[in-house]
């Protein structure tokens, strides 16, 4: 886990100054449409909800309350991991370097266009396979098949940068694994 985690961020560093500027030129003139709805799968909402449900109908079945307190715990600190580095971090969004040819952070920012690094919509979406991974190991792959294909919905859609959606997808595998490892053993 340490080393894939420093390999990829040492790939998003390499994406930074080499490739995310290409990537996004190339995929803000030529919109792939039908990522729009595979976005969608990175949104926190349906999973702190869903999850917060879950657990208050099943709390009286430990198990059950267990794992859906453990998906909830996993996208929400990962997620709340994510907005206060967007905001550290400040990074201008696909757009804004198009636009305005701002590329490098502007450390505390509080603007959302502001906000590229990490790709929250990738956090959550790794979250979510890290997750329901420990708690269905059998259909893992198709997990994080899934994740992955809600981040490069975000490249594709040219809200993200490929550094962006790496970053929050080591994120989000971390922060879930942390809280696993050290809260939720014994899923």
């Amino acid at each position: 886990m340490v080393y894939s985690s420093i390999a990829a961020l040492l790939a998003a560093v390499l994406s930074y100054f080499f490739f995310d500027k290409e990537i996004v030129a190339f995929f803000c003139e030529h919109k792939l449409h039908f990522f729009r709805y595979i976005t969608y799968l990175g949104d926190s909402a349906p999973y702190i909800f869903g999850s917060l449900i879950i657990y208050f109908l099943y709390r009286k079945r430990q198990k059950i309350a267990q794992k859906a307190l453990f998906v909830f715990s996993s996208v929400f600190a990962s997620g709340l991991v994510a907005v206060m580095l967007k905001v550290l971090i400040g990074r201008p969004r696909p757009k804004v370097y198009l636009h305005d040819h701002i590329y490098t952070p502007q450390l505390l920012e509080f603007h959302s266009k502001f906000w590229s690094m990490p790709s929250g919509h990738t956090t959550t979406a790794f979250a979510v396979a890290a997750s329901f991974s420990f708690i269905w190991p059998r259909y893992k792959v198709l997990f994080f098949l899934a994740a992955i294909l809600v981040a490069l919905s975000r490249v594709a859609l040219c809200k993200h940068y490929l550094s962006d959606v790496i970053v929050g997808a080591v994120l989000g595998t971390i922060v879930t694994y942390l809280l696993h490892k050290r809260y939720f053993n014994a899923i």
